[in-house]
């Protein structure tokens, strides 16, 4: 990591630079944040974790990239000298689509940000302002096409909406609904019984869901000033999260999650389905069963999202609802709530639940509110493209947990 004593420059130097790191430097960045970030993992098990998740489908082949703010004017010039790291941060390349005044829907490459970290002895010198600063330059041409550029990036603030807001990623709405584990065998009146699913259901399920997705953002939105913007939900998203729960479950409960989701089949045909993933606190108290996703087949209109969206109405649905597709979704969320049971998870969270949604979630639980977090997971997103220069404004389709990273 360099010697501390070391004279730190300033977070202005023009010497300051964001670089990819190195395999050594990769893994000093690990054994820094997983001080702060292993929960019950050893530190050994941490690295490990790390690694694997580096070589998912998803991932590999150029999929994550990992960068440090270093000096350029440093002296380093063996293992035995290395840089100093001044902070660190991963990209993570996502499929995403985006529709614009014309209704075309277009495939691009965006880029989720995550593990941003500054070594404890580094802090307070402006050091992550610049790594931000210098990482969004580097992301509006990173893995695209020729010259293209790209159109938007999203991250996940744990510090609140400030300072990521200071450096050009608005604050989205970052609203849950949480429902307590249930133990209970007996199915709720009215409420359908749902289907587990299973790891080898969900290709079929997520290119379903694509499908979907693309057919609601190719409808015509000429007359209005919106970009729509979304990532794909697909398999390999998913099957990353999964890695995650996976190999936590089996080092610190030697289980196997093997339940990935739930659906169900309405009276009218239309199928419903959610697919979610275990995360494990330091503590029991912060184990949560996140919906990764939630589909309702043959959907009409997508879930839009911009910045100044208020949390969705407690008790109401709009004209395209009904009770059954409320009772359906709240098959799958009961499903959940026994899964979380069955693991000690303190709660389940759905993120940004629509109407539709929260009528669902009162079916189970009828003090359910939404809850809008203002300092943890706060979805941001950052437009790179010129067009809001014009006055458009950016809505986000399906902002929801599988986006996280």
């Amino acid at each position: 990591m360099g010697s501390l004593s070391a004279e730190l420059p300033s977070s202005n130097s023009p010497t300051l630079s964001l670089v990819q790191a190195s395999e050594d430097e990769k893994l000093a960045t690990w054994k820094l944040n997983g001080k702060v970030w292993r929960g019950k993992l050893s530190l050994p098990t941490y690295l490990r974790r790390e690694f694997h998740l580096a070589n998912q489908a998803f991932t590999r082949d150029g999929g994550i990239t990992y960068w440090i703010l270093v000096d350029t004017a440093a002296a380093h010039s063996s293992p035995s000298s290395p840089r100093t790291i001044l902070g660190s941060c991963e990209s993570i390349r996502k499929r995403a689509l985006i529709t614009k005044e014309s209704g075309l829907v277009e495939e691009v490459i965006s880029h989720g940000i995550g593990s941003v970290f500054c070594n404890p002895e580094y802090r307070g010198k402006g050091y992550a302002g610049r790594m931000m600063k210098e990482l969004g330059k580097k992301l509006d041409k990173w893995q695209q096409d020729g010259d293209k550029q790209v159109n938007f990036t999203v991250l996940y603030s744990d510090i609140g909406k400030k300072f990521y807001a200071q450096n050009q990623w608005k604050p989205f709405p970052s609203t849950h609904i949480a429902l307590p584990p249930i133990s209970n065998e007996s199915q709720p009146k009215d409420i359908p019984q749902s289907s587990p699913l299973y790891a080898d259901h969900l290709i079929e399920l997520c290119n379903i869901d694509e499908a979907q997705l693309r057919k609601q953002m190719a409808k015509d939105i000429r007359g209005q000033s919106d970009i729509q913007v979304a990532l794909i939900p697909d398999v390999q998203t998913m099957q990353w999260h999964h890695a995650r729960e996976e190999f936590a479950a089996k080092e610190v409960l030697n289980r196997t999650p093997e339940i990935k989701g739930a659906i169900v089949k309405c009276e009218t045909g239309q199928r419903i389905w959610c697919i979610w993933t275990r995360t494990f606190g330091n503590e029991e108290s912060g184990n949560t069963l996140h919906i990764l996703r939630l589909v309702i087949e043959g959907e009409e209109e997508p879930g839009r999202q911009g910045p100044q969206t208020p949390p969705p109405p407690q008790d109401t649905v709009n004209n395209n609802s009904s009770r059954e597709q409320a009772l359906c979704a709240a098959a799958v969320l009961y499903a959940a709530q026994q899964e979380a049971a069955d693991w000690n998870m303190n709660d389940v969270q759905l993120w940004n639940p629509t109407p539709l949604l929260v009528l669902a979630a009162k079916e189970l639980q009828p003090t359910a509110t939404v809850i809008d977090r203002d300092e943890e997971s706060i979805t941001s997103l950052r437009w790179h493209g010129r067009e809001i220069e014009a006055g458009s404004n950016v809505q986000w389709i399906g902002n929801e947990k599988y986006g996280w990273c």
